[in-house]
């Protein structure tokens, strides 16, 4: 806030007053009395009069000049080109207030009329107009309720003021002194269109241009009068009057520049009253015609025959209006505001739409794409960079897909593709290209230092097309590409997978692991001749847990626990031994456990990977623990682990199937849970293990 604006504040009272604009006020009303002081003591004398009438009056007209141009500098959006306007309109009032004066004191038999002031002063009127009409800024309807009032209004002023002034023959004395009520007339017509049918934030300034123009309206008709009845004189007190209209115009200069963006406080909005009050007053003017002359004049049929198109044209103006907010209503309804893109409740629309409207018809794809990490971008910089990201990821899914697509908004970091008419071939590649796309170039942010790498997981679901049955409800589409998006993320992240049949899925468990300690738990598997052995355990272990019905969390828990264990014995390696060498060796398997699990970010692995070694009869290490006390994660893992070591090609000297098979259940009720080993037996008498 500048120094300016800060004295300015100083001076405003608690209540909302203005100081200063009060005690301008003030002073203007101490003048105007001083002012009409010195033309009462000027009626006898015709040079003092002049003297007043002609000098003395030009000193509000300079002042107004100075503060107009202050307020066209200060004031801001339509304000300023209403104020830059008036500066200028002003402006020739002044220049045409010194030619007069220039013409009172050199032309005897006084100025001639027309003139080159008159000249100013027209073309200040039309000026006025001007900065009116562009300084409210008014959209059709409210354009159209304003004409029909200043019509009105117009139709007022022509019976009241100009009617009685219309000569019956014309000169040019006469129509220049003719035009002066009639601008006036227009001016305080459109001031009062404006007010009632206008937006309902006025300023302040504007009101009191509109007051100073009403006063200008009156005494422009009692100059038009007088000048039919007697020559203008210096002396007269309509100057008292302009000198009014003056002041008025200075106080709303200074209020434009005092209070730049204020408003009055808005009013309730009746859509009907410009109307009504249009008709209220064309049907007085009948009224009073009926009464005064026996018949309704021309002017006032003519009147209500343009109050009628006007109604018309209005009520036709408000039915667009209408059906665009109904249509700006439900596009922000269907649109996500922060991307851009359409949001969940469209996306469900027209995919219910999509699947209902088809039966035998095109093949039908949906992509399902989650930002991977997208937390830690918020937790480090914030939701409003969060939102910078959300907005850019938007628009390259934008750019990657075709014009029949659908990108939609589905929460949070979430976004989905409908891909009408498409394949599950090209999903895949409108995937893998809106992939490579998030990750293609790191995201800058304002106010971020290093650009944001981005990955995305897909998902893939797809209907086919000419299998004779309804394409799958849309919520199954949904529910397919989720599972494949969840496959996706819990197999490393940054990577497109289709669904497919369940046994497919079933065969690759979807543990959630860091892609860094998958592939040392694979280099580590092959260094000691393993293969891929982790990832077969892991399967192995997946499917056995899913024989035994455990739950979902249960499984995925001895899947990816599976996954892993092989890197126990390094992580215990490096687990440093104590003070006390028995305490150490009970202790190191389980801080090597929970190593490991930190390393996973998975602590719920940590009492799994640590039980591994454990027997079921109780002799194995590193706390003795048997039968149930043993977690059934860790002893599905040994079941596995131990096929993995006697199944046929497991190792050079590994036996055939039927002595592996002998050999695992020899171990079945000692070091193997006997259910764990029936339930395995049963996968690989089914074919399930490969």
């Amino acid at each position: 806030m500048g120094a300016d604006a800060v004295v300015r504040r100083s001076w405003v009272s608690p209540a909302g007053g203005d100081r200063v604009l009060a005690g301008f006020a003030l002073g203007c009303v101490a003048w105007l009395a001083a002012f009409a002081t010195l033309t009462y003591a000027a009626a006898d004398s015709p040079n003092l009069a002049r003297f007043v009438g002609e000098i003395v009056y030009l000193v509000p007209m300079v002042v107004l000049v100075g503060l107009s141009l202050w307020a066209a500098r200060s004031a801001t959006g339509r304000l300023r080109t209403a104020w830059r306007l008036l500066f200028a309109a002003n402006l020739l009032w002044l220049v045409g207030d010194v030619i007069w004066a220039v013409l009172v004191y050199t032309v005897p038999e006084g100025p001639p009329i027309p003139s080159p002031a008159d000249a100013c002063y027209l073309l200040r009127y039309t000026l006025t107009i001007t900065a009116i009409v562009l300084g409210v800024g008014l959209k059709v309807r409210k354009l159209l309720d304003a004409l029909l009032v200043a019509a009105a209004a117009a139709a007022i002023g022509w019976q009241l003021i100009i009617a009685p002034l219309v000569p019956q023959t014309w000169n040019a004395s006469d129509f220049v002194t003719f035009l002066y009520p009639v601008c006036s007339v227009i001016i305080v017509s459109m001031l009062a269109a404006l007010m009632l049918a206008g937006p309902s934030r006025v300023p302040f300034s504007m009101v009191l241009v509109g007051a100073a123009f009403g006063v200008a309206a009156v005494l422009d008709a009692v100059y038009a009068y007088t000048t039919v009845l007697n020559p203008y004189t210096s002396s007269t007190w309509l100057n008292v009057g302009w000198q009014v209209e003056v002041l008025l115009l200075c106080v709303a200069a200074l209020a434009a520049v005092r209070h730049v963006g204020e408003e009055r406080p808005p009013v309730a909005e009746v859509s009907f009253l410009p109307a009504l009050v249009a008709v209220l007053i064309v049907g007085c003017l009948a009224l009073g015609d009926l009464i005064l002359v026996g018949q309704v004049s021309r002017v006032t049929l003519s009147l209500a025959m343009l109050l009628l198109v006007g109604l018309l044209i209005r009520q036709i103006a408000a039915a667009r209006e209408r059906v665009r907010l109904t249509e700006q209503l439900r596009t922000a309804a269907i649109t996500d505001s922060l991307t851009g893109l359409h949001n969940r409740r469209f996306f469900e629309e027209t995919l219910a739409a999509e699947t209902a409207e088809h039966r035998d018809g095109d093949a039908l794809s949906l992509i399902l794409l989650d930002l991977d990490h997208f937390k830690a971008v918020n937790d480090t910089h914030g939701h409003l960079v969060g939102d910078a990201v959300l907005a850019e990821v938007a628009s390259r899914i934008r750019r990657c897909l075709r014009a029949t697509d659908l990108a939609c908004r589905y929460g949070g970091e979430e976004f989905v593709c409908l891909l009408p008419r498409t394949d599950a071939p090209t999903a895949l590649d409108l995937a893998e290209r809106i992939r490579t796309a998030v990750r293609s170039a790191p995201v800058t942010v304002a106010g971020v230092a290093e650009p944001l790498t981005l990955t995305a997981s897909l998902g893939v679901a797809s209907a086919e097309a000419g299998d004779g049955e309804p394409k799958r409800r849309g919520e199954d589409l949904v529910a397919e590409a989720d599972r494949a998006l969840y496959r996706a993320k819990a197999l490393g992240r940054d990577r497109v997978l289709e669904y497919g049949p369940s046994d497919q899925i079933e065969a690759d468990p979807p543990y959630d692991l860091p892609q860094g300690l998958l592939w040392l738990a694979d280099q580590a598997d092959r260094v000691n001749g393993l293969g891929t052995r982790g990832a077969a355990v892991s399967r192995w272990a997946w499917q056995t847990a899913a024989r035994l019905d455990l739950d979902q969390a249960v499984r995925l828990a001895t899947a990816a626990a599976a996954r892993v264990q092989g890197l126990g014995g390094i992580c215990l390696d490096c687990v440093p031994a104590g003070p006390d060498r028995a305490d150490s060796a009970c202790g190191r398997p389980a801080r090597g456990a929970r190593l490991l699990a930190d390393l996973a970010q998975r602590p719920d692995l940590a009492p799994l990977i640590a039980a591994c070694h454990e027997r079921f009869d109780g002799t194995g290490h590193p706390r003795g623990l048997a039968g149930p006390d043993i977690p059934v994660g860790a002893r599905i893992i040994a079941v596995c682990d131990a096929w993995s070591a006697v199944r046929p090609g497991g190792s050079p000297s590994a036996p055939g199937l039927a002595a592996a098979r002998l050999a695992l259940s020899a171990d079945r009720g000692t070091r193997l849970d006997p259910e764990v080993v029936d339930a395995f037996l049963a996968l690989l008498d089914a074919g399930a293990v490969s």
